[in-house]
């Protein structure tokens, strides 16, 4: 409310009239603004279903992946405190019996360090370590090792610095020299190669980490062994517990994304929203569009797929479905809502007896389209590029920018009418206050003529 003496001549507080005069002309920005949130609220939930979606697909298609069906092979040792065994290329199936004699080791010298008070300079391998004035072992460990092209790790032990190559080996040496420091000669500790043995051949490397005792096979030494540690390598096989995780994630991924389109088309909008929360709500209520989609996709995780035996040709027969029936009359609250579950022994069961017929029914054969590829045509047309729903979101950002403008010429209508009301009252007070004192003067005229 404006604030002034307006009304002194007519008696009229003409400040309130204007302001509950502009009160009811605002009613129409007010109701622009409410159809920006509600468009706005609209939008965003395309775009946070457009993003599910999305991440469905991709789901879906892992399903399929070649990576998902790639042969693996496991790698086992017995006492992995020992000996630690990890598969790097194709490795022959079988047993080896792996002996550790000797880790490898890297050379470490032991210097004494006299602090200087001029600034020196330590030569450390082919680099120059600039030390600062009266600085400390600490100190020059730290310099040491904050430099990234250094050749050795520095500690302080006891007061003196230590040097350790960072690479292990026989071959290893570690060199430094400058004025603040001497050497402890007999601390120093040579370099070690590993000596081991697989299946009785012995051999040797110059770190503990080594590709050269079993093809294929990373072997990690880690002490010595009292006997032989078997390391296991598997025949090449698929990996189920990958397959079961993608199944996993795809069925998380489908019960998120219909959750909230449906919990979107059956949010009722506010009648008569006093804010902007209640505004958003009921954005997508009934929406025809979506309630087609979650059809589609129930039809999709349902229907049979071509090519395969009847005990092998639906999702259900993997372990994939709305929920089992549990022998009674109960009606299963995940089938009422589209919901999946993942029978994880059903899925194992179908893995171990038809591994090739799930790989059929998923879509991982080459040429043939399986689950995967028709779960993704049913939402492609959505999330393409120009898609149904980037349409819609394309559509709402027309709309909001034609909004914004009916907002912006309507804020600038009410305030050229409010000033124009103004001028008039005040043009009307004037007015009155001019006949009033023309009316007063007249009256005092009249009065001395009597």
């Amino acid at each position: 409310m404006s604030f002034g003496l307006g009304g002194l001549a007519s008696g009229i507080d003409t400040a309130t009239v204007i302001d509950r005069i502009m009160a009811l002309e605002r009613r129409k920005s007010t109701q622009i603004k409410g159809s920006q949130t509600k468009v706005q609220a609209r939008q965003d939930a395309l775009k946070d279903i457009t993003t599910r979606l999305k991440a469905l697909r991709s789901a879906a298609a892992e399903l399929r992946a070649a990576a998902t069906w790639g042969e693996v092979q496991k790698v086992e040792t017995s006492d992995a405190t020992k000996v630690g065994a990890t598969q790097v290329s194709g490795a022959a199936p079988g047993g080896f019996q792996v002996g550790v004699t000797q880790l490898a080791r890297a050379a470490q010298k032991t210097f004494t360090y006299t602090a200087n008070a001029a600034a020196t300079t330590l030569t450390i391998g082919a680099i120059s370590v600039d030390v600062a004035a009266n600085s400390t072992v600490d100190t020059v460990a730290s310099t040491i090792n904050g430099r990234s092209d250094s050749p050795v790790v520095a500690a302080n032990v006891s007061g003196q610095l230590v040097l350790s190559a960072k690479t292990t080996g026989a071959a290893t040496t570690v060199s430094a020299s400058g004025t603040t420091i001497a050497e402890d000669v007999p601390k120093a500790v040579a370099g070690l190669d590993a000596n081991y043995t697989v299946d009785g051949v012995a051999k040797t490397s110059a770190s503990n980490i080594t590709t050269n005792g079993i093809a294929g096979v990373e072997l990690t030494l880690k002490a010595v062994t009292a006997s032989a540690v078997t390391v296991n390598v598997g025949a090449p096989a698929v990996d189920q517990v990958k397959i079961k995780d993608k199944l996993k994630a795809f069925v998380e991924q489908y019960n998120s994304t219909v959750d909230q389109i449906r919990n979107k088309l059956a949010e009722k909008p506010v009648r008569d929203a006093a804010n902007d929360v209640d505004r958003r709500k009921g954005a997508l209520v009934a929406d025809s569009m979506l309630s087609g989609l979650l059809a589609r996709l129930r039809t999709a995780v349902s229907d049979t797929v071509a090519g395969n035996p009847a005990t092998i040709d639906e999702f259900a027969e993997i372990g994939v479905s709305s929920g089992a029936s549990t022998g009674s009359n109960a009606i299963s609250k995940d089938n009422v809502s589209g919901r999946l579950k993942l029978d994880e022994a059903k899925l194992a069961s179908a893995l171990s007896s038809d591994l090739g017929g799930v790989k059929r029914l998923l879509g991982a054969v080459s040429g043939v389209d399986g689950f995967a590829q028709r779960f993704e045509a049913v939402i492609a047309p959505l999330t393409d590029g120009g898609g149904t729903l980037e349409s819609r979101v394309a559509s709402d950002d027309s709309l909001l920018a034609s909004l914004r403008t009916r907002l912006t010429d309507t804020d600038r209508r009410l305030s050229g009418k409010e000033a124009a009301l103004r001028k008039q009252f005040a043009a009307m007070e004037s007015a009155l206050s001019q006949s009033q004192t023309q009316g007063a003067w007249l009256s005092a005229q009249l009065s001395r003529l009597r």
